[in-house]
């Protein structure tokens, strides 16, 4: 059935591609009938035109005739395809949940171990009788030159290949750069474990060569590194994970008494899972009983559960009581904590369903699980390196360590492997395969095909033709626009203009492109207009708004503006509103319309240079050429204030209680305008208690009308 449903997805392919045949000349052919005009309603049309519709007909007919019986056969092919799908799954279904004897029934015990005993002697005396065969014989004297350059190969990478990876891993190192190091170790043993892989394969490839072998040891040996990957796999990843030489940075938190115990149960661990994999192509070839099945697979989920019950466990307890104030950490330990929860429940739940009889799903549960859990963990430690890497390129190494490029690249690992999940966990690759063909396909839009091809080469001509535009629009800013008599707020509405119209043009060169029917779209543009009709407006405008704040950016992200009344730091800008942060840890949200229409006030917009304003008063009687004296140099003495122009000192003039000065600087950063005037002050108050100018208080007389009211109510020894 699924060589069949293989065939079947090569026809589909050649009915899609039949359904879109000779496209070109059909339009053209429907162009010229379309360039005839309709038929007349009422007389006749001159006999050659009414010819040349009639051939444009036919020969319309005639192309559109092999397009019509490919889509039938495309939909006869898909429904084929569909009904082998479900089949497939209900076989995998039943599979699952096949019921064979209980492994606790001690009488299939001595069959099974005999099947299995006589099933390893065939494949182990096949090696005997082949050499005992004089074909054999001379066939490995006639391969001997290839098959001792394989082993000679083998044995260099076995013996000198860790070294080799040493000298690698050294170009990387560096001294200053933590994250250098830390990359070259992984590189070092990522390394190690390829050569151990190439070696394993080299010599397999060398005994088939002598095939000194039966038929069940060739199958065997075709899939040795994959039988024995898992082994070598969780030796480098219990290394990675648990590490004992307490200078490397532990990815998974345990007490250093029990990484030990931990890398051992994970060393147990591949060793089992080889053996499964190793039982399950053995399988295939032998032909096992159902008691024979539930016996080895018993014993193999027993200790597999057993291992993986301690490891979760460990893990478990570790993560739980682990604390970090940072968020990453925890975040990263609570995944590992519910990873060791999960791990813990899938032991126990497969060591019943074995225990029970239920051998196929057992095993699919418990090494589905210890398979995820590796790849997670290799995903994991690979993270890691991704980040040691972009640190050691960046100029930055602490932000090039946790910059975006490390997270894009960390997501498309994560993408990546959610395939070899699916597989993992029981997905076939025809499965995968029609997902992706699905997805290259796209869908369909009312007339319209969206795929992402189309949606790829719309976006890519859309952003040449917005940098086409920027081009455009820098060069009628700098080089025209500037040598004109036009004023600056004349030169700001045309290149916003034609900024407006290249995004425009851009767009519909774009969609054009992607072979988006425009047409199609004049259905929705009337609701749209009667809903705006409707009451729409506000909705619109807001988001017109967004659009022309997001182009134009008068505004931005982070600049201090106020409007309507309301101060603050300007926190997102979306296409409808605009939120604001105020210096109360407040959110305002903005209609965009308001930022547009409205009048906005933005201290830091291209500049952060701003002026404050410290109002000083002195006593009268000061001379008021020395406060002037007094307070210049204070004010140009404060790093935050520029010296170009210059603060002044400004003597406002006479208060009611004091003389009025004023400084006025402009600051390089206004964001810090509170901390200088702060600081000013307590400067000024220290300079004139230092100098003994007095600041005064507020004076007033009190005039009492009728003094005499005081000797009612005071005695005399007072007045």
């Amino acid at each position: 059935m699924t060589k069949l449903r293989e065939k079947l997805a090569l026809r589909r392919a050649d009915f899609v591609a039949a359904q879109d045949a000779s496209t070109v000349r059909l339009n053209t052919l429907k162009t010229q009938l379309s360039a005839l005009g309709p038929v007349p309603e009422e007389g006749s049309e001159p006999e050659d035109i009414a010819s040349r519709r009639t051939t444009l007909k036919s020969e319309i007919e005639t192309l559109n005739a092999p397009r019509i019986r490919a889509k039938e056969a495309f939909e006869r092919a898909e429904g084929l395809i569909r009904e082998i799908d479900a089949a497939l799954s209900a076989q995998q279904a039943a599979i699952l949940m096949r019921l064979g004897p209980s492994p606790l029934d001690v009488r299939i015990w001595p069959s099974a171990m005999g099947q299995l005993t006589e099933a390893l002697q065939v494949v182990i005396g096949s090696v005997s009788a082949a050499w005992n065969t004089p074909v054999v014989r001379e066939e490995i004297r006639d391969n001997l030159p290839v098959i001792l350059s394989l082993l000679l190969a083998a044995g260099l990478l076995m013996t000198q290949g860790r070294r080799w990876m040493v000298h690698v891993s050294l170009t990387f190192n560096r001294a200053e750069s933590p994250y250098a190091n830390k990359f070259a170790s992984y590189l070092r043993s990522l390394g190690q474990l390829a050569i151990v892989i190439l070696s394993l394969h080299l010599l397999a490839r060398a005994w088939d060569i002598s095939r000194l072998h039966g038929n069940d040891l060739a199958f065997l040996l075709e899939h040795a590194v994959w039988i024995l990957a898992p082994f070598f796999g969780s030796r480098w990843m219990g290394k990675q994970l648990f590490p004992l030489d307490g200078l490397t940075q532990i990815p998974v938190p345990l007490q250093a008494d029990l990484r030990p115990q931990a890398r051992l149960i994970t060393h147990w661990l591949g060793l089992i899972v080889s053996v499964q994999v190793f039982m399950g192509y053995l399988r295939d070839a032998v032909d096992f009983n159902n008691g024979t099945i539930a016996v080895y697979s018993f014993i193999l989920v027993l200790i597999a559960s057993v291992a993986t019950f301690r490891l979760g466990m460990m893990i478990w307890k570790s993560t739980a009581g682990a604390a970090d104030d940072q968020s990453i950490a925890k975040s990263t330990n609570r995944l590992i904590m519910r990873l060791g929860q999960a791990i813990v429940v899938g032991s126990v739940i497969s060591l019943g369903l074995a225990v029970v009889g239920y051998s196929d799903a057992a095993d699919a549960l418990l090494f589905s699980s210890l398979f995820s859990a590796g790849l997670l963990a290799v995903l994991f430690v690979t993270f890691e390196s991704v980040r040691d890497l972009c640190g050691m390129l960046a100029s930055d190494e602490a932000s090039g360590h946790d910059g975006l490029t490390a997270v894009v690249i960390n997501a498309a690992l994560i993408l990546m492997s959610l395939p070899v999940f699916a597989l993992i966990w029981g997905a076939r690759v025809s499965q995968l395969t029609e997902l992706w063909t699905q997805f290259k396909t796209g869908v369909t839009l009312g007339d319209v095909q969206l795929s992402p091809g189309a949606v790829l080469e719309l976006i890519i001509v859309f952003g040449i033709g917005l940098l086409f535009t920027r081009l455009i629009q820098r060069t009628l800013k700098s080089r025209v626009l500037a040598k004109t008599k036009v004023d600056a707020g004349g030169q700001n509405a045309i290149v916003s203009g034609i900024g407006y119209l290249g995004i425009f043009i851009a767009a519909l060169t774009a969609i054009t492109s992607a072979g988006l029917d425009l047409s199609s779209l004049a259905i929705v543009a009337g609701a749209l207009s009667v809903g705006i009709g409707f009451g729409l407006q506000n909705i619109v405008s807001n988001f017109v708004s967004g659009i022309i704040l997001l182009i134009e950016r008068p505004i931005s992200v982070g600049d201090w503006i106020e409007v309507g009344g309301n101060m603050g730091i300007v926190s997102k800008i979306s296409v409808r509103s605009t939120s604001i942060q105020t210096f109360d840890r407040t959110d305002v949200i903005v209609p965009n319309a308001d930022l547009v229409s409205g009048t906005v006030t933005n201290y830091t917009h291209g500049s952060a240079v701003g002026r404050i304003i410290v109002p000083v008063g002195v006593a009268y009687g000061n001379d008021t050429r020395k406060i002037e004296a007094i307070l210049q140099p204070l004010a140009a003495a404060h790093p935050m204030v520029l010296l170009d122009p210059a603060p002044s000192v400004v003597f406002q003039g006479f208060g009611a209680d004091s003389l009025n000065f004023e400084i006025r600087a402009l600051l390089r950063d206004i964001n810090y305008g509170l901390a200088v005037k702060s600081e000013l002050n307590h400067q000024i108050a220290e300079t004139f208690a230092e100098q003994g100018i007095e600041i005064p208080f507020a004076q007033r007389d009190i005039w009492i009308r009728n003094p005499e009211a005081l000797g009612m109510i005071l005695p005399e020894s007072s007045l």
